[in-house]
């Protein structure tokens, strides 16, 4: 079966400097729900950033559905895949409904139609994505006077009204509390839907994600389920830190140290 999305010997930095991801090289099949995690300035966001069309890569290539990401228009990439970003702007004079309404522009006929009055097809994913992440009650507020985690929320309903193959999200659980944490990690569970994220949190990950790729360096230190990537000498090399992991229950659970 073509995955979802596939890396190939992706390399990436800034013009004029150094490579910042180097020889990057996997494939995520249809269905599957991978974390990517690694300490600061490891280039989890750059990567990221290769699969939402932010940056292209410096040489390799990233295929999504089997098809080179940057031989697709922009509206077909954004029908693909929607991107859940840490940078969020908090003067967007919005209600709530129009944020999440954004999300149905790569499914207009004519891409440059801005916030023209959605469909009543259109609306009723609005309304289904609002609900989706508890937020039918903010419809009407400004997006700007939301608090940090009702406007990750708001992000995500938008995202998941771009009817996306592919998630990607980069720590979607900061500003949340513990409720609406686990609650939006059920939600992606129950997609159904090609997840690729970023997670600081190692338990978070180990317990949500069924495959981790840890960065390390700008390189791929390990990839594989859970149980078979976290060990101590990852967690030393990755994070310089030691730590100890317990594989008695049915995930792993850790406790570190310096």
């Amino acid at each position: 079966m073509t995955p979802a999305l596939e890396f190939r010997s992706v390399c990436w930095g800034p013009k004029d400097r150094p490579d910042i991801l180097t020889d990057i090289s996997f494939s995520v099949p249809q269905g599957q729900i991978m974390a990517i995690c690694g300490a600061n300035g490891a280039g989890k966001t750059s990567l990221l950033r290769l699969i939402y069309r932010h940056q292209p890569p410096r040489r390799g290539a990233v295929s999504v559905t089997g098809r080179d990401l940057w031989l697709m228009s922009a509206p077909e990439a954004a029908r693909i895949v929607a991107a859940v970003v840490q940078e969020q702007p908090t003067d967007f004079a919005l209600s709530v409904r129009q944020i999440v309404a954004l999300g149905r522009l790569p499914h207009r006929k004519g891409w440059g139609s801005g916030l023209a009055l959605p469909g009543e097809a259109d609306c009723a994913i609005i309304e289904a994505a609002m609900a989706r992440l508890d937020l039918t009650a903010f419809a009407d507020r400004s997006f700007g006077t939301l608090s940090g985690g009702e406007r990750q929320r708001a992000m995500v309903a938008r995202a998941l009204a771009q009817e996306p193959r592919i998630l990607v999200l980069d720590e979607p659980t900061n500003h949340l509390d513990i409720r609406h944490q686990l609650d939006l990690l059920r939600l992606l569970r129950d997609l159904g839907l090609t997840v690729v994220t970023t997670l600081h949190d190692l338990p978070l990950a180990a317990e949500f994600a069924e495959r981790m790729l840890i960065l390390h360096g700008g390189r791929m230190l390990a990839d594989g389920p859970p149980d078979q990537v976290l060990h101590e000498d990852l967690l030393h090399t990755a994070f310089q830190v030691r730590g100890r992991i317990d594989h008695s229950g049915t995930g792993p659970r850790l406790s570190f140290h310096l």
